[in-house]
């Protein structure tokens, strides 16, 4: 079978599991409380690339097509059933297996920029977001080695052999543990599976689970996730009266003390920089005794661990009885500085994303030429609809490339919250 032909025939999302653990978590809380308010996600990409340069649109819907006839395989119903039964209701796996996704819409944007975008019930449309990046950052590759001339066998021993000198050189530190984050910008599948069982096998007590449903259900790797930017996002709408009625946003902790509450205490991973770091520790003082941790997803890392360390021992808690996940564009030397920072002072673990899926190499830039370099593109909840208004929904963390919102949500929220964006350097995300 020729390139093409094997390309065409290649399933890019297997089915409706192939997602993150998190977007579970989530969609059964939305389920529960919010499941017929609408919402709009559209994709996003931080780069100059047009992507309608290299991504023929009549394929990508049809690869979106073949999304909307995908169901949740009973087998990992079943599976979830019995592992993980204690987090989901049984009406809830029960509707998720009735579950079917409605075609999102694509176009080109004015300025020549891919445009996919999903409007409807929350909890209708919430998958499209990873099924939305991996497909698109399939297709995309898939054209890049079209365009450089590569063999993909080349690359993906390349992208293996690469996945094992890091696991290599994690190896001395046994203390150090990680988590798949990698489905949303993976290079493929195929290899994402393939760098999970090279994972088991050299590094057993390091790699402790996986973000991807049905690859943690089929080679037995623990699911891990919480909760993304996507339901503090969503609440924006929601609670909307609620924020506009105080002078300091409200929405989060509202979220964060009902999310406690139905989880009855599990799932108690904090991500706090939706409005800045700081903002988000203020919020976090009333939950964290009880909380398990914090998530890194912005700023400086070391400066972020220092200041968790600090917000503990300041209201009497004993860090060391914490955690922190770090999972911002982490490589292999990044986490080893990180832990040895930091692993005697706190309880310290890493969700390691596209520099474990999607490193490939040939990536040497050449005439402006990214080669294979992974893009940083994300699928945001932007819009919430309140009444007959469309709310445009806001994220402002300690990363400025990461900000999202129209110009007066933003200056609303920055008023409720007191963040400073131009404090904070603009780094590109990869994760």
């Amino acid at each position: 079978m020729d390139f093409k032909a094997r390309c065409v025939r290649e399933k890019i999302v297997q089915n409706l599991a192939d997602v993150d653990f998190y977007k579970l978590t989530m969609l059964q809380f939305i389920w529960n409380f919010y499941r017929e308010t609408v919402v709009t996600f559209r994709f996003k990409n931080r780069t100059s690339v047009k992507l309608p340069d290299y991504i023929d649109l009549d394929e990508l819907r049809a690869r979106f097509a073949r999304v909307t006839k995908m169901r949740f395989p009973k087998w990992c119903l079943v599976d979830l059933k019995k592992n993980y039964g204690h987090l989901f209701k049984r009406e809830f796996l029960d509707w998720l297996g009735t579950l079917k996704l409605d075609m999102p819409r694509v176009g080109v944007t004015p300025d020549g920029n891919l445009l996919v975008e999903i409007t409807g019930p929350w909890a209708q449309v919430m998958l499209w977001e990873t099924i939305t990046m991996c497909v698109v950052n399939r297709l995309y590759f898939l054209a890049k080695l079209r365009e450089l001339n590569l063999n993909e066998r080349d690359v993906l021993a390349e992208g293996r052999a690469r996945a094992v000198t890091k696991f290599d050189f994690l190896a001395p530190h046994q203390g150090l543990t990680f988590v798949d984050f990698g489905t949303r910008r993976r290079w493929s599948y195929a290899h994402h599976q393939d760098v999970l069982r090279e994972a088991i096998r050299r590094n057993p007590r390091q790699i402790v689970g996986t973000s991807n449903v049905l690859l943690g259900l089929k080679i037995g790797l623990p699911l891990v996730g919480t909760m993304a930017h996507e339901l503090t996002m969503g609440l924006q709408g929601v609670y909307w009266l609620q924020d506009e009625g105080s002078p300091r946003l409200v929405s989060q902790r509202m979220l964060w003390r009902k999310w406690a509450s139905f989880y009855n205490g599990e799932l108690t991973i904090v991500l706090p920089d939706t409005y800045g770091n700081d903002f988000g520790l203020e919020d976090f003082k009333e939950f964290a005794a009880q909380w398990v941790g914090v998530r890194h997803d912005s700023g400086d890392p070391f400066e972020f661990g220092e200041k968790v360390i600090n917000f503990y021992a300041a209201l009497g808690i004993n860090p060391k009885d914490k955690a922190i996940v770090f999972s911002d564009g982490l490589t292999a030397e990044v986490m080893i500085g990180l832990w040895t920072r930091f692993n005697d002072r706190i309880r310290v673990s890493f969700g390691w994303g596209t520099h474990l899926t999607n490193d490939m190499g040939f990536d040497v830039w050449v005439d402006g030429n990214r080669g294979l370099k992974p893009l940083p593109i994300v699928v945001k909840l932007e819009e919430v609809l309140l009444g007959d208004t469309m709310i445009s929904t806001v994220k402002v963390p300690d990363n400025p490339s990461k900000a999202t919102g129209s110009p007066d949500s933003v200056s609303r929220v920055i008023s409720k919250t007191g963040q400073n964006m131009s404090a904070h350097k603009a780094v590109v995300c990869e994760v």
